[in-house]
């Protein structure tokens, strides 16, 4: 199992459970990572930030696949459907 979490050092970071290591580090956002979350496939991460973005990521890879821009504030929670 995997786990996903957003910091103020503006990066994502993917971590094996069971283990405790860390995966990967997602690095894009110039600003606070304030959300994460998994697509219900888990093959994509969205993310949220106070620069009032969302980047959405290829977990596998960890490349970034899009950024919405829109927002006027920051965001506080993505979710997937």
């Amino acid at each position: 199992k995997l786990l996903a979490s957003g910091s103020g050092d503006n990066s994502i970071r993917i971590w094996e459970v069971a283990s405790g290591l860390e995966v990967k580090k997602l690095d894009g956002h110039a600003n606070t990572v304030t959300c994460v979350n998994w697509s219900p496939d888990s093959k994509l991460l969205a993310s949220g930030s106070d620069e009032n973005s969302i980047r959405v990521w290829e977990a596998a890879s960890g490349h970034e696949v899009g950024k919405l821009d829109g927002h006027t504030d920051w965001i506080y929670i993505v979710c997937a459907g």
